[in-house]
């Protein structure tokens, strides 16, 4: 199988699950070839079997170049096999979980008119020593410090809250 993971990313974080999960999908023989969509490179979607789109989700919405990509590209992906997934700090509070799954998986694929055979929402890496002041005023103003370090989590250094093994697994089963 061709396999497109293509991936929205702000800090670095998806780039890395975007990755594993190429890497566990090639490691079960498909061909995979993995775009950055801030380069805003011409994809020949046409090549693809699969077409799997991530983007982290930041301030409730994910990147530009990601939303670009579903965009421009809504109505060939309407015709492929397309899985989503999204990088999420919302998975850190199990009230959120739900929610968080119908507006940034379900709702975005529906406003681009497309059902993914599958969607994964993954946890991410927060830095808020990589964020610019006006990043973390933002962040302040939904108490997104606050929750966390709520949850024990030490916000002056940087926290990994990616569980691979789930990843792996997701990408395994796409595969």
């Amino acid at each position: 199988m061709k396999v497109l993971v293509a991936f929205g990313t702000r800090y670095g974080s998806t780039v890395k699950v975007a990755d594993a999960i190429a890497s566990e999908m090639r490691s079960d023989g498909h061909d995979v070839d993995v775009t950055d969509l801030r380069e805003r490179v011409r994809i020949e979607l046409g090549r693809y079997d699969l077409v799997v789109i991530g983007s982290p989700v930041f301030i409730g919405k994910w990147t530009k170049p990601a939303q670009e990509f579903l965009r421009k590209n809504a109505e060939a992906l309407a015709e492929k096999k397309v899985a989503m997934f999204v990088c999420c700090s919302d998975i850190l509070f199990e009230g959120k979980i739900e929610a968080a799954r119908k507006m940034y998986l379900e709702d975005v694929a529906a406003s681009y008119g497309l059902t993914p055979t599958t969607t994964g929402m993954f946890g991410g890496e927060v830095d808020f020593n990589k964020y610019g002041m006006f990043t973390r005023f933002l962040l302040s103003k939904v108490g997104a410090r606050d929750a966390m370090e709520d949850r024990g989590v030490e916000t002056s250094k940087p926290y990994d809250f990616r569980d691979w093994g789930q990843i792996r697994e997701w990408a395994r089963e796409l595969a």
